[in-house]
């Protein structure tokens, strides 16, 4: 089986972007409530725990925008970072409900 690899473009870079901007921040909202969860935090923004979480975010996010630029196209991007999302708060509903 051969497949034809298609190489990477700049060509759909709008639509990469979009779903890093928009996809991506809901991931990385649930991957910090997750981590949060994990580690019984307050939510205090002037906790060790809490600065922790902020810059996590922030680090996370834009990892993600240089990232996204490696999918193969918007679509593939979108759908990556649905499934992400979908494992991501689901994991956070179910350790939320059983630690909580």
């Amino acid at each position: 089986m051969s497949r034809t690899a298609q190489k990477l473009s700049s060509k759909n870079w709008f639509f990469k972007v979009l779903a890093a901007v928009f996809a991506g921040g809901v991931l990385v909202c649930g991957l910090m409530g997750l981590v949060g969860v994990l580690c019984h935090t307050d939510g205090s923004p002037r906790s060790a725990s809490g600065q922790y979480l902020m810059w996590m975010a922030a680090l996370l996010w834009s990892a993600l925008l240089s990232v996204c630029f490696l999918f193969r196209s918007g679509l593939q991007a979108w759908g990556v970072l649905i499934v992400a999302n979908g494992v991501v708060w689901g994991l956070f509903v179910v350790l939320r409900s059983v630690l909580l």
